[in-house]
């Protein structure tokens, strides 16, 4: 009974660990995008940071990712899309967005 109990909670677990990586973003396959617009402004590549968060407000998240710069997530106007800024040395290098919710944490996990 023991043994039954044991090999549950392992294969719980293993499902959960597969699952979390599943579901997770791939920051790398996404398509690049020249410009991103929120509220009444645009910011394009090459775009400071301070400008960014001028125009933008600050991001729902910022993400770390291995071989990226710091990662900034916006929701998208419609709630369909998420959208994410990289920035290099504090100079916007990378636009990319994603169907996905707010309400949806796999969202926030870029990989």
């Amino acid at each position: 009974m023991a043994g039954n109990k044991l090999l549950f909670i392992a294969a719980l677990v293993l499902t959960a660990l597969i699952l979390e990586n599943a579901y997770s973003l791939d920051f790398n396959s996404l398509a690049d995008q020249s410009s991103y617009r929120c509220s009444e402004a645009v910011v394009s590549i090459g775009d400071l940071d301070r400008s960014v968060r001028q125009k933008c407000g600050d991001p729902s998240d910022i993400a770390s990712v291995p071989d990226f710069g710091p990662i900034w997530i916006y929701p998208g106007k419609d709630g369909k899309f998420m959208y994410y800024l990289e920035f290099v040395n504090g100079t916007l290098q990378r636009i990319v967005s994603a169907p996905c919710s707010i309400n949806d944490p796999s969202c926030f996990d870029l990989r």
